[in-house]
């Protein structure tokens, strides 16, 4: 098992975050859908809001605690103190994947959202087409809550479903 440690994003983090923001394989699961510079990412970093409930989200930078590197970004958004919930995302980089880092990251956020925030559900939104995510948000305790038919559209054209899985902290 990995150690993950998750800190506030830094302006140093630019390139690593604008390889993520980037990644066009990854923006068919959001609503990405043009690129993102760098000078965005630092100007983000520079007027990071660490108000979660204010701003209604948090990103955070998931990192081996052994090394320091950056595995990853943590993802908290659509924050409800009022509900006690929001949902999760989470992004490993290619080359950590597969290794626990996700699973790792998952539990660290999890951890974080119930102690810290005082959130008491977590939902993630998983496409149809990414049975690894669905596998590992399962085996970190999120279960199936809905499916959302027709919810997303490939470049192709074609539709996919959405599924909801939550996870009572």
């Amino acid at each position: 098992m990995n150690s993950i440690s998750l800190r506030a994003p830094e302006p140093t983090d630019a390139d690593f975050m604008y390889d993520i923001e980037n990644d066009t394989d990854a923006w068919k699961y959001g609503d990405t859908v043009a690129p993102i510079s760098r000078k965005m990412l630092r100007d983000y970093a520079l007027s990071y809001d660490a108000d979660p409930f204010g701003s209604g989200q948090l990103r955070l930078v998931a990192c081996d605690s052994r090394t320091g590197d950056p595995v990853g970004l943590a993802d908290l958004y659509d924050i409800s103190q009022r509900h006690s919930r929001a949902f999760i995302g989470i992004y490993i980089r290619r080359a950590y994947r597969g290794k626990g880092y996700g699973r790792d990251t998952i539990d660290a956020l999890c951890k974080y959202a119930r102690k810290v925030l005082m959130i008491s559900t977590l939902a993630a939104k998983i496409s149809d087409d990414n049975p690894a995510s669905l596998t590992l948000f399962s085996e970190c305790g999120f279960s199936h809550a809905a499916t959302l038919s027709d919810w997303l559209r490939t470049p192709e054209g074609t539709s996919m479903a959405m599924h909801i899985l939550t996870h009572h902290l």
